[in-house]
């Protein structure tokens, strides 16, 4: 089999694969996996369902062409292969082509997820701050539209930075450090563990704020964290983005009943109470539930539906354990080893 001249020079840098041999190189199986077998098995008759109007439910252009790909995704005889040959030893590798999918493909989002934390690691956080992680989920009322809507998502996302980020300035302006700011990276999660539409943000903040001290930088850490301070970033993040919702008239206090198919399967699949596909259960966005600020364990806060979490902390000495976090909030959606067919059929 021929190689391209890119692959080439990709093999002429990377040199010898005697490592790969001694360490036993063996190709990766998806359709091996539980998860394969249930799209494969499953995904023609959904389809089909739908063509024939069986299922009153719309699938995106870009959702069905994610699962579409992902049957051939690591399958030589589907999507192609390259074969890589050592020119000191001649030891050869077949290497099976990826989908390259990025909202569904366990394989292909992991390593997505691994190289993304290796380069915030290396280029983007420095080294000497210590990494917390803030956790904002949205009230079950929202789910469904915020899901649809990617640019209403955004901006209640940038709207929740920009208050943590604030938190963290007043913070160093007590302790005497004027003009200081932070940094943070921000992953929008659109699934809980179980699979029920979710969307929350998952945002990795510097653990303190940098300022000026003469002609260089210089770093203050957070120090002791409250957990009243979380509820007061929660309650500040709700009035602001309250004020931005009835500014631009998003914010209804009746909601009408929808109808629209896709809208159904966003509800119901926010419930996870009912099956994605029927038509006949219908689920009305109430408004939002006024409820006093609570806090569940330490710091954690929840009010109206909104729950805000910022317990989890890696130092800046902890390499391990900044990757690790990174890596937690890149994750795919799909953990292919929760997943186990049961003897009544179900997953």
């Amino acid at each position: 089999m021929e190689i391209s001249a890119r692959t080439s020079r990709s093999v002429e840098r990377q040199g010898s694969l005697r490592s790969v041999a001694s360490e036993g190189y063996s190709r990766h199986r998806p359709e091996l996996t539980a998860l394969y077998a249930i799209v494969r098995d499953n995904l023609e008759t959904f389809f089909g369902g739908i063509s024939d109007g069986a299922l009153e439910v719309r699938v995106p252009k870009h959702a069905r062409r994610e699962l579409e790909a992902y049957l051939g995704c690591g399958i030589p005889c589907w999507r192609g292969l390259a074969r890589f040959r050592c020119r000191d030893c001649g030891e050869s590798r077949i290497v099976s082509f990826r989908c390259r999918g990025r909202g569904f493909c366990p394989s292909c989002l992991g390593r997505r997820m691994c190289s993304t934390a290796a380069n915030l690691m290396e280029y983007v956080l420095p080294p000497e701050s210590g990494l917390r992680q803030w956790v904002l989920t949205f009230p079950f009322a929202w789910r469904a539209t915020l899901a649809r809507n990617g640019a209403l998502l955004g901006s209640l996302t940038r709207i929740f930075e920009e208050t943590v980020q604030s938190f963290y300035a007043h913070r160093a302006r007590l302790e005497g450090h004027g003009c200081a700011k932070t940094g943070s990276v921000a992953v929008l999660q659109r699934s809980s563990a179980d699979l029920r539409l979710n969307p929350h943000v998952h945002a990795v903040f510097l653990d303190g704020a940098w300022y000026e001290q003469g002609d260089e930088l210089a770093f203050a850490g957070l120090g002791h964290l409250r957990t009243t301070e979380v509820g007061e970033v929660l309650e500040c993040t709700i009035r602001r983005i309250g004020r931005h919702l009835r500014h631009r008239g998003l914010l209804r206090e009746d909601p009408e009943e929808e109808q629209d198919a896709e809208v159904n399967l966003a509800v119901s699949a926010v419930s996870g109470q009912t099956p994605p596909a029927g038509p006949q259960w219908q689920v009305r966005l109430r408004p939002l539930e006024r409820r006093p600020l609570a806090y569940d364990k330490p710091l954690c806060a929840s009010q109206d539906g909104f729950t805000l979490h910022a317990a989890t902390r890696a130092g800046a000495l902890d390499v391990s354990g900044r990757e690790a976090l990174l890596r937690y909030v890149l994750r795919p959606p799909i953990a292919q080893d929760k997943i186990e067919p049961q003897q009544d059929g179900l997953i």
